[in-house]
């Protein structure tokens, strides 16, 4: 689970780092844009938790079946669409909410089994 938190992290700084290294750009070339993205130490932050979260799942795996751990990583949706709500401000319409509480419930029932 501390794969799906930290993916979950690196998922958020990687889009405020990306939106800080695009903003005010003025030159939007697809070298322009890169060399502002991954000049930002926030993308460069995020980069480095989807290492290190890569590299605990792949520890994970070593001791779960795949069947009981894959599914797992749906938490993360949830995980993400919250806090993407309380720290990006975004909004999540009432249809949204109801496929993360089918997520959720999903996770929930599989991890029972």
């Amino acid at each position: 689970m501390s794969s799906v938190f930290i993916i979950s992290a690196a998922q958020l700084i990687l889009k405020h780092g990306v939106g800080i290294a695009t903003k005010g750009l003025i030159d939007t070339s697809a070298l322009s844009m890169l060399s502002a993205i991954f000049s930002s130490w926030q993308v460069l932050l995020g980069v480095a938790l989807l290492i290190a979260s890569s590299t605990l799942w792949l520890v994970g795996l070593s001791y779960a079946e795949l069947s009981f751990a894959y599914p797992l990583l749906g938490a993360g949706y949830a995980v993400i669409a919250v806090l993407s709500w309380l720290l990006l401000g975004e909004i999540i319409p009432l249809t949204r909410i109801m496929g993360i509480a089918v997520i959720i419930l999903g996770v929930a029932m599989m991890s029972r089994s």
